[in-house]
């Protein structure tokens, strides 16, 4: 994971928590005031930083320039979210807010003659057809107040996308921190008048103070130098995408801290505004490592449209994903650099269209499996192979095509079911125990959607566990085709004509337990646009021959469809023979 990313995630934190300590120091102090006693001190603490550091903001030279920036980007955007503060909830700012980077699109379309594209313009509809959505579903009477507060922040969010151009143009030429001490700086010139004229009559609370100083430390000093320091390095419109994490960051703030619900329209609205930010966003380039926001658009934005979408929308949006090489660069790059290797005789190309396809598909089944009921999916499954198994038994899956909506087929046929995952280690440095976290969270969601528990390999008492899963008369499903690095044992195996090496685990246990042992396939066709899963027993005489019969079964699909496999990338390692733990 790049530095830049962590950078965005950690201040897409700071700046949606900036929305929640607005709801609570705006009452008190009222918009002006608030937003002069945040830049103020802000101010004072940066103009202090860069003293120390020995740094020049090259006041005589840049003050206009400051007092220009300053207004855009602080002063004005600061008051307009303060005002809105009073009259919305704080993930509705956020959701407008996040309509940052589609203003920055229109700003390059009508300042800089940059020709936008179809993908483009789809997006800045969708963006702000949320935003009418989000006004327009509120669950409390539609106001003027409220609608003007929507206003606010929409217009805000327009001063943030102009101002990133400025600061790219003026204030980055030699570090972030001058640059952001200057426009604090005439950011506090403007708010100084109508800050004390409007000051509250009575000194506001403890509470209030820590949320500007909160708002002051945190999301104004620390969050200003970060966002500087972004548009140098990455540029202004990827850096204003880190708009795209403030709803849920600022959603999950304000129900946590303010009890503020979680409602369907913030929800619509934050999907659409998401998808549309994510189209405005998508880089031209193709070629180079695929970008954060590429990986936002591929991973969650077009998955959330391919779930949601009807069927006939559905449809376009898998052809156009699937036919174009804007999406899911990194899988079609591995799967063009080792297909040739392996199988010589199939189509690159075609096979670059079927991995997007299957990706999309992929990404989108947590979405599908969550809203999709057990009813949906007896319509709408395709079944091939065995469409009767036996109760309890093994499952055996790989990376081919995704499938959780597999635990549905189990629990209609009357099968309770666990899922074995490998959870990994946690790792001694911070943003390997952050990924880690990250990771759990996504376990404790397929958990949660699939209704079917989770048993850890690496937490010791997983080979207990799938026993005891077995004796109770559960199901278990888990992966069999870890790289030979992930695990502690791996066996020998024909794979592709050669010598490959597999977990043989879970067949020992499946012999011992004296269950049968499937292999399931699970996959949307193209066409017809449905799940389908194949399912078929490879029980054989040892665990040893089971699992060879189970590879077997892989290598057959695999050929058929090389495009569903999503291990292309690591193909090279399964034919190393396995370290020992002492060599690791």
């Amino acid at each position: 994971m790049s530095s830049s990313f962590l950078q965005i995630l950690f201040l897409g934190a700071l700046w949606g928590a900036a929305f929640m300590f607005m709801r609570v120091a705006v009452p008190e102090f009222g918009a002006f005031s608030m937003a002069l006693a945040r830049v103020a001190m802000a101010a004072v603490i940066m103009l202090a930083i860069v003293a120390a550091l020995r740094q020049s903001i090259h006041f005589r030279a840049r003050w206009k320039t400051y007092l220009a920036v300053g207004a855009i980007n602080t002063a004005l955007p600061f008051i307009a979210y303060s005002f809105a503060a009073k009259h919305i909830p704080a993930g509705y700012s956020a959701i407008a807010n996040s309509t940052t980077p589609v203003w920055s699109a229109l700003i390059t379309w009508l300042w800089f003659k940059q020709p936008l594209g179809a993908a483009k313009w789809i997006g800045i509809v969708f963006a702000f057809a949320g935003v009418f959505v989000l006004v327009g579903l509120q669950p409390v009477a539609l106001t003027p107040l409220v609608i003007a507060g929507m206003v606010a922040a929409v217009l805000a969010a327009s001063m943030y996308a102009a101002a990133s151009f400025l600061i790219q143009r003026y204030l980055t030429g030699e570090s972030g921190l001058p640059g952001a001490a200057g426009m604090l700086w005439g950011a506090t010139m403007w708010l100084i008048a109508p800050g004390i004229f409007f000051a509250p009559d009575a000194m506001p609370s403890v509470n209030a103070w820590g949320a500007v100083l909160a708002l002051s430390v945190l999301c104004t000093v620390l969050g200003y130098g970060m966002f500087f320091h972004l548009i140098k390095t990455i540029g202004p419109q990827r850096a204003s995408s880190v708009a795209f994490l403030f709803p849920a960051f600022a959603a999950f703030w304000g129900w946590l801290i303010l009890s503020e619900p979680i409602t369907f329209n913030m929800i619509a609205g934050m999907a659409l505004v998401l998808v549309g930010t994510a189209l405005v966003s998508m880089s031209a380039t193709k070629t180079g490592p695929t970008t954060t926001w590429e990986r936002v658009r591929d991973t969650l934005s077009l998955p959330i449209m391919f779930a949601y979408l009807p069927s006939f929308l559905r449809r376009r949006l898998a052809r156009h994903v699937s036919r174009s090489n804007h999406y899911y660069r990194d899988k079609t790059a591995s799967i063009s650099h080792n297909l040739p290797t392996f199988l010589p005789d199939v189509g690159v190309e075609k096979m670059c269209e079927h991995m997007r396809f299957t990706d999309l598909c992929d990404h989108a089944d947590l979405w599908v499996s969550g809203r999709r009921n057990d009813a949906w999916m007896r319509e709408h499954l395709v079944m091939t192979g065995q469409t009767a198994v036996k109760r309890p038994a093994l499952f055996i899956t790989f990376h081919y095509g995704g499938g959780w909506w597999m635990t549905r087929w189990l629990r209609a046929a009357g099968h309770p079911v666990s899922i074995v995952m490998l959870r990994g280690a946690s790792g001694k440095r911070w943003w390997e125990r952050l990924l880690y976290r990250v990771g759990q969270f996504r376990m404790s969601r397929v958990e949660a959607v699939c209704d079917a528990p989770l048993i850890a390999t690496d937490d010791g008492n997983a080979a207990r566990s799938v026993l005891r899963a077995w004796k109770s008369g559960a199901s278990v499903i888990g992966l069999v085709d870890l790289p030979p690095t992930l695990v502690d044992r791996a066996q020998a195996v024909r794979f592709m004509g050669r010598t490959a090496y597999f977990p043989p685990t879970l067949f020992e246990l499946a012999h011992r337990a004296n269950v049968p042992i499937y292999v399931y396939f699970g996959y949307w066709s193209q066409e017809p646009l449905s799940p389908v899963l194949d399912v078929v027993e490879v029980t054989a005489g040892t665990p040893s021959e089971s699992l060879q019969n189970a590879i077997a079964r892989f290598e057959d699909m695999l050929k058929a469809a090389p495009g569903r496999w999503h291990q292309w990338g690591d193909i090279g390692m399964y034919f190393e023979p396995p370290k020992s733990k002492t060599e690791r």
